[in-house]
């Protein structure tokens, strides 16, 4: 099939390219903002506005190729009787924010389909996306960090990086992001015969920070690998906005999550079911949503340690000492039951914050023993497992401050940090002469088996 999208936008050939459905994009070269001028005089609906800009849209790209579909699409916000469209500066972004702070507005989606320069087929949606409360503080911080973005969305606001503005949503992600791909699939299913196309489920990473993550480059690959059609993509969440942030997801359809810093705990906590594994670690990094959209927690994490330990240390043995474990978050709750799982005899717990290690011991096992965060060298001569678990050393956080000098050389160390690949931690190990483990891949491999199983599920 000859498609062409009369739209530069990237998001949107990003959605059909994740629909496996390859497309041309062509610039329509039409004049949104007078016809827009025009519909507004006419008193012509909001709705009949957003159709009639994709149909302009589809329209001038047919008649130059009568021979291709052509995918024509727009979208407007309509809020107290005012239309709303891209913001031309950011003190029009400003305004906007502060009229549809803590209100309801609807979001328009047209999409329109031309072949031999004729309408074939139309859909439009509308999502009705409610907004919190925000202070000038917010706005100005949205306005100086979102600008980039910003501009080129309805309303100014950007929904796949700031979900968290939302109190509901009642809508589909695809809608929201600006093109309409269930039923474009549905219709060309129908109509074109020879390949079936299937709408892109949606699956997010969730943490704070998250710029650093490549699992949406990761997940991306692996998604094309088998086949699926879905699209993965990062949401950094700001503190104390987990839960409503993951309601207004769901709401707009994303399916599944994976959970990263600092947020594993919250995480298990928000879930309506918890495997038996994660519910014994305390802690999830996996969210599956069913049909109802009820919230299933797991914990890969130790799946993923160990495996990752196995296959790239062969000289690894469980069973061979003790292991030092620095850190007591969400992520080293599943690394202290993996270990013990394994058959570590006994585990030297170190956190910056005492109280925390003492609690998270007393949960697991009296196999774990705290010790002060000033004292880990001494035991680094004692063990033959030392594993990273905080997020110290990461691009953009402050460096572990080890002295490693002291460390038994037939130690496997290994870092939970993939950023950078090999941190400043293991190239230390390295060069005292122990075994060292990076942790790319243990943070991506199961986590992403079950995400593509429960997409494979979706219907």
């Amino acid at each position: 099939m000859d498609l062409i999208l009369a739209s530069q936008s990237k998001t949107r050939q990003h959605i059909l390219s994740c629909a496996r459905i390859i497309a041309k994009a062509v610039s329509p070269q039409i004049d949104e903002e007078n016809i827009t001028i025009s519909l507004i005089a006419e008193k012509a609906s909001p709705r009949d506005i957003a159709d009639t800009l994709a149909e302009h849209k589809a329209k001038k790209v047919s008649v130059k190729n009568p021979l291709s579909w052509v995918l024509g699409c727009d979208q407007v916000l309509a809020f107290e009787g005012k239309v709303f469209g891209k913001p031309k500066t950011q003190e029009d972004l400003r305004q906007s924010l502060i009229r549809l702070s803590g209100k309801t507005h609807r979001l328009i989606t047209a999409n329109v389909l031309y072949h031999n320069t004729e309408p074939m087929w139309r859909h439009i949606s509308v999502n009705h996306m409610s907004m919190h409360p925000m202070t000038a503080t917010e706005i100005e911080t949205y306005v100086e960090k979102q600008w980039p973005d910003a501009q080129y969305s309805a309303g100014g606001y950007y929904f796949e990086k700031t979900p968290h503005l939302f109190s509901e949503v009642r809508g589909n992600w695809f809608d929201i992001m600006g093109l309409s791909i269930g039923p474009i699939t549905e219709y060309l299913n129908q109509h074109i015969t020879e390949t079936v196309f299937k709408a892109p489920k949606i699956a997010a990473v969730l943490g704070h920070p998250i710029a650093h993550s490549k699992s949406p480059r990761m997940h991306g690959h692996w998604l094309k690998t088998n086949k699926i059609s879905g699209s993965y993509t990062a949401i950094d969440i700001p503190p104390g906005l987990l839960s409503q942030t993951v309601q207004v997801l769901i709401g707009a359809g994303v399916m599944g999550f994976n959970v990263t810093l600092p947020y594993k705990e919250d995480a298990l906590a928000l879930a309506d079911y918890q495997t038996p594994r994660a519910k014994a670690i305390g802690a999830a990094n996996t969210l599956i949503i069913d049909l109802k959209g009820k919230i299933t927690a797991d914990n890969t994490d130790g799946y993923g340690f160990i495996t990752n330990l196995k296959d790239k240390s062969s000289d690894w043995l469980p069973q061979a000492g003790p292991a030092l474990v620095l850190g007591a978050g969400g992520a080293s709750r599943a690394i202290l039951v993996s270990l013990i799982e394994a058959g570590v005899p006994k585990i030297y717990l170190s956190n910056r914050t005492h109280q925390r290690a003492k609690d998270v011991a007393l949960q697991l096992s009296p196999l774990i023993e705290v010790i002060d965060w000033e004292d880990k060298e001494r035991y680094l001569s004692m063990v033959t497992t030392v594993v990273n678990t905080t997020s110290l050393g990461m691009i953009g956080k402050p460096p572990l401050e080890i002295d490693l000098s002291s460390i038994n050389s037939k130690a496997t160390v290994t870092d939970l940090v993939y950023t950078p690949l090999e941190t400043p931690f293991l190239v230390q190990a390295r060069s005292f002469g122990c075994s060292v483990v990076g942790g790319l891949e243990c943070c991506f491999t199961k986590p992403f088996l079950d995400l593509k199983h429960g997409l494979e599920r979706a219907p």
